[in-house]
């Protein structure tokens, strides 16, 4: 039986590692030069790795389908770190469009076309993809001081897409399906206190919090005031793991994909 960390763990660091490179394309590299896509396969390699390593102490162990997926991923991405230009071209299009494919299949695979769960997890990657794409590039402009500001505006756009359809996916399943474990003495998940603390957390910490930021940011970014917008998104991104972590973990331990 896995333990509710090792599913935590695992689940966040396979959708850091796919939204990460899924939001590789949004900035042309030929605007932050190869550094900058370095930086984000870095990360991407590094959270593949471990999620890997979480994967063999899980059960049920990994399928030799599941192997290959992960082989073709961090090979791939090593070739990608090692071969990328400043300018992307077919070749690093082609297998970008084989990445997310083999991630895509790798998901459904692991979580065996569970509805829930693989909604949760390409929803948990869109968000902590575009937040974590979002620190980074505003990061990057210590390093190219002269790129525009609005790469980082247009993150901030796709942010609150996500962050819209994410609010309204997790209201309909606390409304349809989750009131019961918020009514007054109830014995659902943790008991009444800690369903309402764990569940306003995940509405208050995950949601609300990233998006009042989020509009900060805008400002600051319009002002072209880029270092401290840039410290805000490290904000923005703290309160978006935190939201996401509870959020698994209500969907580990009580099926809430909020």
């Amino acid at each position: 039986m896995n333990s509710t960390t090792q599913i935590i763990s695992h689940f966040f660091l396979l959708s850091l590692a796919f939204g990460t490179l899924l939001f590789s394309p949004v900035v042309n590299t030929r605007l932050t030069g190869v550094g900058f896509f370095r930086l984000g396969t870095s990360i991407v390699l590094a959270s593949l790795i471990m999620a890997l390593g979480v994967d063999f102490y899980m059960k049920p162990t990994l399928g030799t389908f599941q192997v290959y997926c992960y082989v073709f991923l961090i090979v791939s991405n090593i070739f990608t770190y090692i071969l990328h230009k400043d300018q992307k071209n077919w070749l690093m299009w082609t297998i970008y469009v084989l990445q997310v494919i083999t991630f895509s299949s790798l998901a459904f695979s692991l979580f065996e076309f569970h509805q829930n769960w693989t909604m949760l997890f390409f929803s948990s990657s869109l968000l902590l993809g575009i937040s974590n794409f979002s620190m980074l590039l505003g990061h990057y402009y210590l390093v190219v001081p002269k790129l525009s500001e609005e790469p980082l505006i247009y993150c901030l756009h796709i942010f609150w897409t996500i962050m819209f359809f994410k609010i309204i996916s997790s209201l309909t399943v606390i409304f349809s399906s989750g009131m019961s474990y918020l009514h007054e003495g109830t014995n659902l998940g943790d008991g009444y206190i800690y369903n309402w603390l764990f569940i306003s957390m995940r509405y208050i910490w995950g949601y609300l919090a990233p998006l009042v930021l989020s509009f900060f940011t805008f400002r600051l970014c319009k002002i072209r005031s880029i270092q401290s917008a840039t410290g805000v998104l490290y904000i923005v991104e703290f309160f978006v793991i935190v939201g996401e972590l509870i959020s698994v973990y209500l969907m580990a331990k009580h099926g809430l994909a909020l």
